[in-house]
């Protein structure tokens, strides 16, 4: 039964819990989301020319006229990127995210405490992030903090790495070390488990599916060739391309 963004957050439990989690991937499963519109997104290096797809926008649960940009955790994501077909972006990908943007916002920034993983939290980031949005059409930045795939991943066990909230008057920098162009309030970081969810973290994915020198390849393909790895990453080759230690998930969405 079709359901709006307003209904389903009311239908959510109060505070984060496995039980919210499963909630948000039932209702994708129903097909409660809004359809991603997918931003070709371009880089190039090494004399290769990539187009890649990203969501435009933070996925959103709901009806096409009332929806919500909904806070998932690390597991979770990766879970709806098996799901869609997707990967989880890295950080030169959310670096392009940024540089191509052609919508660009300052991060809502709420202040941290006890409350900051509750539903009533994601409510209000979603109202924000909408206000400065302000019906703005294409491909937007910043709507929060990504999930992100790290070769760092690999040696952490358990841990989730996360990045973004790209800001010029953040004090950190974009690229692992710290040593990119791009002020942002998350670098590249490992402070959070699997489970960790907080109001800042939505979901922006890539799709498998990308384009290399005018021939459709599987991004995955690319971040492991040696040559080709820089297109989409920081870190040389990347080793993982999903979250290690969650179960694989069939794909079973467009």
């Amino acid at each position: 039964m079709a359901m709006s963004g307003t209904e389903f957050l009311a239908s959510l439990p109060p505070h984060a819990s496995p039980a919210r989690e499963r909630a948000i991937v039932n209702a994708v499963r129903a097909g409660l989301y809004v359809m991603p519109r997918w931003w070709s997104l371009f880089s190039a290096a090494k004399g290769h020319a990539l187009i890649l797809y990203v969501m435009e926008d933070a996925l959103r649960l709901g009806s096409p006229s009332d929806s919500v940009r909904v806070n998932v955790c690390a597991r979770t994501a990766q879970q709806l990127a098996d799901l869609f077909g997707c990967i989880l972006p890295t950080t030169r990908i959310c670096d392009l995210v940024w540089e191509q943007a052609v919508v660009r916002i300052t991060p809502c920034l709420g202040g941290a405490g006890r409350d900051m993983s509750d539903t009533s939290r994601m409510a209000q980031h979603h109202a924000a992030v909408e206000a400065k949005v302000a019906g703005q059409e294409g491909l937007v930045e910043t709507v929060g903090k990504n999930w992100v795939l790290s070769n760092l991943l690999a040696t952490h066990p358990g841990k989730a790495a996360n990045y973004g909230w790209f800001d010029p008057k953040a004090p950190s920098r974009s690229r692992p070390g710290g040593h990119g162009p791009y002020p942002l309030w998350q670098p590249l970081g490992l402070a959070h488990d699997q489970a960790h969810v907080d109001y800042s973290q939505i979901l922006r994915l890539v799709h498998r599916t990308c384009v290399l020198d005018g021939e459709v390849r599987d991004i995955v393909d690319v971040m492991r060739d040696s040559t080709l790895a820089s297109l989409v990453s920081d870190e040389g080759v990347l080793h993982v391309s999903r979250l290690p230690g969650v179960a694989p998930e069939a794909q079973v969405l467009a």
